[in-house]
C-alpha cells in the first residue's frame, strides 16, 4: 500500500501478475475466515478494485499545468517513472521542470499544452496521479486618499525590536514605514521594477507597525517591529504569479532570512479548498514552516465578487500548521454590513478538510462599507477596501510581539497555543459552537499584556511534553482552595488548549494528520498503586499509578444544553467535537453549568486534579516505525487556565502556593520589558 487517495480509497502498487494472483487468493472467503483465526485486519472489506484514474482538471488546453507522480516509496521506481515522464514531455515539445513542494510530493510544472492528445498522452501513464491547471496567486486593494496623517515613529538606536516577515508586494518608501524595513525590500520574485506594484505590501506593513494608532483603539496592544520586506507577488494587471512560483518565492525568502519566524502571508489562492484533500499549496507551507521551525500567519481569503457561492477558505488556507486568520466586524454603517463582532460579508469560513478548525483566529479587517485605515504609496493615511489581507497583520504583529517578548527558543506550538488560548468572541447571536468554530475559528485574541499577565482571580500553567505512542499524567495539579460554593462543590471558569505540532504525510490524503493529542482534564478520589504484572490486572496498565473514581471535565455530556447556546461566551460551553487528529483543540467549561448531578458526583471539595496526555498514531506511520525503526515525537503545548468569576482575589496566589507544596518544578515566563520608540511629527 502506497498511499490514500480519498477517505475510502487506498492506493496499492501491484508489480507483476503474480502478485495480483496472491492478493487474489489471500482475500477468497476462505482465505479471509482462516486467516481471521490467528490476525487481526485493518480493513473490513474491500468492495471494488480497479485501475487508477488520476484527477484530472476540466480546461486544460492552453494552460500551464501541474502534475503530481505518485510516491512509489521505492526510490529506484521513483527514479525510472520520472525518467518516462520528462521523455514523453519531450516527445510533445513540452518544457517540464520538478519543483520543491515538500518531501513526499513529487511536483512538476508543465508548460502551456496546446492540444487535448498531448494531455492524454501524459495523464495515462502509470505514474501520474493527477493533472490540474496551475493556479495563480492574487492580491487586490482599492485604497482612496484621507487627509489625517499620524506621527512618523522612529526605532531607538541599540534597542531590540521583534522581528516580522513580510511575504508581500514590497513596502514603498513612505516616511511612517522607511525606518522600520530591515534592509530594503529583497526582490524575492526578481520582478522588473515596471512590474512591482508596492499598494497591497504598503497597507499590509502599514497595519502591522500601526495597526492601533490607524484605528485609535487598542485593538492588540502591540508594538513597532522590524520588518523584512519580501517580494513574492504583484498586481495581477502586471504580472501573474503561479501558485509553483509563489511556493518557490516563499521557500527562498524564509531561507535567506533564518532569522525571521514569524511570516505574514496575505494573499492566497482562488480556488475553494475541498472536502477530501489538502490543497499541494497547503502541504507546500507546512513542508517550509517544519522545515525552517517558523510561523506563518495567512489569511483565510476573501469571498470573490463573481463566485459569491464559494464561501469556504481558499485553498492554502487549509494549511495545518499556519495560523489562519479572518475578519470580523468592528462597526456598523450602513445596510449589507456586519453587525459588530460579526463574521465580516467579504471573510471565507470553514472548515478544512476533515472538518478541520480553520480559520485559527479572527480579527478586525472591515465591513462591506465600514472600511479600515492603513498608508497609501504616497504616505498619507487612507481608508482601504476590506479584506482578510489587513486581519491577518493584526495577528501577525501579536505573534511576532509575543516571540519577542518570551525570553526562550522560538516556539511556534507556543506562539499559537497563546493566541488561541486567549481569543474570544465578541458576537456570538444565532450561532452554535459547529458555526462558531466554522466562522471565527476560536474567535478574537486579547491584547498582547492581557496574554502575558495572570491577575489576581486567575492561574495559567503551561505543559510542553514530547509524547511517543502513550499516556503521561500530571497529578496534583493546582486548584484553589477558595472556590469552593456554598453547597460544598468546586466552582470556576476553566479554559484548556492544546496545540501540537504532528506528523504529517502526504500521500495518506485526507489522513495527512498522522499523529494526535488527547488531553483530559480530571478530577479523581485518590491514587491506587499496582504493582506491576500483578495478578487480575490487566496488562494495559503499565503505570503502577492509577486514578480512583476520574472523570474527565471536559466532557461534553455533563452540561447542560443551554450551557451550548448563551449569546455570552463567559458562559457558553466550548468542548471540541469528536474530531480526532485536530492539531489545536480548545475547552472552555464553567463548572457552574455542570448538570446538578454530575456536579454532585465529580466536584465534591474534597477532589483532586490530574491532567492526563495521549498521543495516538495512525497506522502508516505506525508501520513506518517498525520497518525502519525510527521512533518519532509529537511536541504539543497545553495551556490550562484557571480563573474565578466571583473574584475573591486569591485564586493565583493560592495555586501558585501548591505547586511548591506538591514539588512541581516550574518557573514563570520571562518576559521582556515594553520597547520604546520615537515619535517625529
Amino acid at each position: 500500500m502506497i498511499g490514500v487517495d480519498s477517505p475510502r480509497d487506498l492506493l496499492v502498487k501491484i508489480d507483476n501478475k503474480a502478485e495480483l494472483l496472491r492478493i487474489a487468493r489471500n482475500y477468497s472467503p476462505a482465505a479471509v475466515a482462516e486467516a481471521g483465526k490467528v490476525k487481526q485486519f485493518g480493513l473490513a472489506i474491500i468492495s471494488n478494485i480497479h485501475k487508477y484514474r488520476p484527477h484530472i482538471d476540466e480546461d486544460l488546453v492552453g494552460n500551464p499545468l501541474k502534475i503530481r507522480l505518485i510516491d512509489y516509496q521505492d526510490n529506484e521506481l521513483n527514479e525510472r517513472s520520472e525518467i518516462l515522464f520528462l521523455r514523453k514531455c519531450e516527445e510533445q515539445n513540452l518544457h517540464v521542470r520538478k519543483v520543491n513542494y515538500a518531501q513526499d510530493v513529487r511536483m512538476f510544472c508543465v508548460s502551456e499544452v496546446q492540444d487535448n492528445a498531448s494531455i492524454q498522452a501524459l495523464a495515462t501513464m502509470d505514474s501520474v496521479l493527477s493533472v490540474k491547471k496551475m493556479p495563480y496567486i492574487e492580491l487586490s486593494i482599492t485604497p482612496e486618499p484621507f487627509n489625517t496623517q499620524l506621527d512618523v515613529k522612529n526605532p531607538v538606536p541599540d534597542e531590540t525590536y521583534p522581528i516580522a516577515g513580510l511575504l508581500d508586494s514590497g513596502v514603498d518608501d513612505v516616511p511612517h514605514l522607511l525606518p522600520w524595513i530591515d534592509g530594503g525590500n529583497q526582490n524575492t520574485a526578481g520582478f522588473v521594477e515596471e512590474d512591482i506594484d508596492y499598494k497591497h505590501g504598503t497597507a499590509v506593513a502599514g497595519i502591522l507597525n500601526y495597526g492601533d494608532d490607524l484605528e485609535q483603539r487598542p485593538w492588540t496592544g502591540c508594538s513597532p517591529m522590524k520588518i523584512v520586506s519580501c517580494i513574492v507577488n504583484t498586481d495581477p494587471d502586471n504580472a501573474k504569479v503561479q501558485e509553483v512560483e509563489m511556493i518557490e518565492h516563499i521557500r527562498a525568502a524564509v531561507t535567506d532570512n533564518p532569522s525571521v519566524k514569524v511570516w505574514n502571508l496575505s494573499q492566497g489562492s482562488t480556488y475553494e479548498v475541498m472536502d477530501n484533500v489538502f490543497s499541494d499549496f497547503a502541504i507546500a507551507l507546512d513542508s517550509i514552516q517544519k522545515e525552517h521551525n517558523v510561523l506563518i500567519c495567512k489569511s483565510a481569503g476573501n469571498i470573490m465578487a463573481d463566485k459569491p457561492n464559494e464561501e469556504r477558505i481558499s485553498q492554502g488556507a487549509e494549511s495545518v500548521l499556519s495560523l489562519v486568520v479572518g475578519s470580523i466586524a468592528d462597526r456598523y454603517e450602513r445596510e449589507g454590513d456586519a453587525q459588530p463582532g460579526e463574521r465580516s460579508p467579504f471573510s471565507r469560513k470553514g472548515p478544512g478538510p476533515e472538518f478541520l478548525v480553520k480559520p485559527d483566529l479572527v480579527h478586525f479587517g472591515g465591513n462591506r462599507h465600514a472600511k479600515i485605515q492603513s498608508f497609501s504609496i504616497t504616505g498619507y493615511q487612507c481608508q482601504l477596501f476590506s479584506g482578510t489581507s489587513f486581519s491577518t497583520p493584526r495577528v501577525t504583529a501579536l505573534a511576532a510581539n509575543l516571540a519577542h517578548r518570551i525570553n526562550k527558543d522560538f516556539d511556534p506550538t507556543l506562539v499559537k497555543a497563546l493566541l488561541v488560548h486567549h481569543a474570544g468572541y465578541n458576537n456570538t447571536t444565532g450561532l452554535d459552537n459547529s458555526a462558531l468554530l466554522n466562522e471565527q475559528g476560536y474567535g478574537l485574541p486579547s491584547d498582547l499584556n492581557t496574554m502575558l499577565n495572570n491577575d489576581a482571580d486567575e492561574f495559567t500553567m503551561i505543559w510542553q511534553p514530547s509524547l511517543n505512542v502513550g499516556d503521561a499524567q500530571i497529578q496534583d495539579i493546582p486548584f484553589p482552595s477558595s472556590m469552593v460554593g456554598e453547597d460544598g462543590l468546586l466552582y470556576g471558569d476553566i479554559t484548556v488548549t492544546v496545540v501540537s505540532d504532528p506528523i504529517l504525510k502526504a500521500s495518506e490524503g485526507t489522513e495527512y494528520c498522522q499523529s494526535d493529542v488527547e488531553v483530559l482534564l480530571q478530577t479523581y478520589d485518590d491514587i491506587n498503586y499496582v504493582p506491576l504484572n500483578a495478578v487480575g490486572i490487566s496488562s494495559y496498565y503499565r503505570n503502577s499509578e492509577r486514578l480512583v473514581n476520574p472523570k474527565n471535565i471536559l466532557a461534553k455530556e455533563l452540561y447542560s444544553s443551554k450551557s451550548w447556546k448563551s449569546n455570552n461566551y463567559q458562559e457558553r460551553t466550548l468542548i471540541e467535537s469528536e474530531y480526532k487528529y485536530q492539531p489545536v483543540k480548545k475547552y472552555h467549561v464553567n463548572l457552574e453549568m455542570m448538570r446538578p448531578a454530575s456536579r454532585s458526583n465529580w466536584l465534591t471539595s474534597t477532589k483532586k486534579w490530574c491532567l492526563s496526555v495521549k498521543a495516538r498514531y495512525r497506522d502508516a506511520i505506525v508501520t513506518d516505525r517498525d520497518y525502519d525503526g525510527v521512533i518519532e515525537h509529537t511536541r504539543a503545548t497545553i495551556i490550562v487556565t484557571i480563573r474565578d468569576q466571583k473574584h475573591k482575589g486569591v485564586a493565583y496566589r493560592e495555586c501558585y502556593n501548591s505547586l511548591g507544596e506538591h514539588n512541581f518544578v516550574h518557573s514563570d515566563i520571562v518576559v521582556q520589558q515594553r520597547i520604546e520608540v520615537v515619535n517625529e511629527q
